[in-house]
């Protein structure tokens, strides 16, 4: 979950100021990206946004490696850098984990891998799953964007309110446009923690002027647009659980093999054998120690074991 509360309590101007301060004078690109070795070229950084702090970014860095320059953006996860992706001025970027690589000028075909391989850090965690929500059918292409915080949903869905969507319980969101008979509808999906805190919300969702609104699990769908059109797209939209693999699966499935099932039922006695072997002895040395005791002497010996004296019963 990310920690918005303590960002808006802040000056945007200081944030701003140093994040960009921190960007300007932090190098991420190494020394050599494959058979390439970096120029000793300064290059200037853009400016920080507002959207891009937004989106967790952290560090800029340039490069010139001869035929090629480097421009590259490192976010503080996956989502923040998929989130960025989207933007047009990113249209031409690659995504490589947390980062957007901009390569201008001879840039090599295995660029990518070149800057999986050498960049440092990278993170390969799950993409966010909200895309697999939206219907493929009369979308309108570069159109997606994604949302995760006030200042992005200010600029791409301002109808919305930042206090339907409350974005201090880590809710994430995204947008579409499609094309209609009617004209263009907008799609926003908005995901929440839990369906609880969905149902919650939903009530403010349903005061959006003109909007369609639907909540399944702990997703809220909002379309805006010709009423018809807008009805359609948000009754579409259905939760289902999603499973995401971070680990490769084995190449052969287990199986359970007659040796292996011997095997699994000798270790069993013998830890059941040594268990009895550990109470045995344990009672031999209590009953023992004891009997030294008295013998010697010992004058709490006698009242360390209770004994029922039950010889003429």
């Amino acid at each position: 979950m990310r920690k918005r509360q303590k960002i808006q309590k802040m000056p945007r101007g200081l944030i701003l100021g140093f994040v960009f301060s921190f960007s300007a004078c932090a190098a991420i690109l190494p020394a050599r990206l494959g058979p390439y070795q970096l120029q000793p070229i300064e290059m200037k950084g853009p400016a920080t946004s507002a959207l891009m702090a937004e989106y967790g970014a952290d560090t800029w860095d340039g490069g010139n490696y001869g035929g090629f320059t480097l421009g590259v953006w490192r976010f503080k996860d996956v989502t923040g850098a998929f989130a960025a992706s989207l933007e047009p001025t990113a249209k031409n970027d690659i995504r490589v984990g947390n980062y957007l690589v901009a390569c201008a000028g001879h840039c090599p075909k295995n660029i990518t891998a070149l800057a999986d391989a050498s960049l440092p850090h990278v993170s390969h965690g799950a993409l966010p799953s909200l895309p697999d929500y939206f219907p493929a059918k009369k979308l309108v292409p570069g159109s997606t964007r994604y949302i995760l915080g006030p200042v992005g949903l200010a600029a791409y869905i301002p109808e919305i309110p930042a206090s339907a969507v409350n974005f201090d319980f880590g809710t994430e969101g995204e947008i579409a446009r499609y094309r209609t008979a009617s004209g263009t509808a907008l799609l926003a999906i908005f995901s929440f923690p839990t369906p609880s805190i969905a149902r919650q919300q939903l009530p403010q969702f349903q005061k959006v002027p003109n909007g369609s609104v639907k909540r399944t699990g702990p997703l809220i769908a909002v379309a805006l647009g010709p009423a018809s059109e807008a009805a359609k797209l948000a009754e579409s939209i259905n939760y289902a659980g999603v499973v995401q693999e971070n680990e490769k699966p084995p190449d052969k499935p287990l199986e359970l093999k007659p040796e292996s099932a011997g095997k699994m039922v000798l270790a069993i006695l013998s830890l059941a054998g040594l268990l009895l072997a550990f109470c045995l002895l344990s009672g031999l040395a209590v009953g023992g120690s004891l009997r030294l005791a008295r013998k010697f002497g010992y004058s709490a010996a006698e009242g360390s074991l209770i004994t029922l004296h039950l010889e003429g019963k």
